[in-house]
């Protein structure tokens, strides 16, 4: 596939399943490859992003995805953009996110997120056990 088509997944991905906080498993199997990896939750696989993706999701209310950019070349696409969510304390976080997608076949293969604040450590006390369970 061209990098416009690895864009075009991308973008689905990221306003599907990541804005509009859609896990259906068809979904996923469209989007993301039988071997995906997701290095920013310390290299879960596909399965494992179903059940991160799935807490993330029951705790993450009103989502926002502003200024994006996508830049792609070959099976390589890079994401800028900033995130912003409520949690269940009622606070909002908006995170700076760059995001590296590695697509194979028009599909995700490695996905790696890094964002200031680190969204995974916002997120941690309502979808990780407490330290010490």
């Amino acid at each position: 596939m061209g990098a416009q088509e690895n864009k075009a997944v991308v973008n689905r991905f990221q306003n599907e399943v990541t804005v509009d906080q859609n896990a259906d498993p068809d979904l996923i199997d469209e989007l993301l490859a039988p071997n995906y990896v997701n290095l920013a939750m310390e290299g879960v696989d596909r399965a494992g992003f179903m059940a991160m993706g799935t807490a993330m999701i029951s705790v993450m209310k009103d989502p926002r995805m502003d200024d994006v950019e996508l830049v792609a070349e070959g099976d390589a696409v890079f994401a800028r953009f900033n995130y912003s969510f409520t949690v269940p304390d009622g606070s909002r976080t908006t995170a700076r996110t760059m995001a590296y997608y590695r697509l194979a076949d028009g599909k995700i293969v490695v996905n790696d997120v890094m964002s200031v604040p680190d969204m995974m450590q916002v997120l941690a006390p309502w979808v990780a056990p407490p330290l010490g369970a």
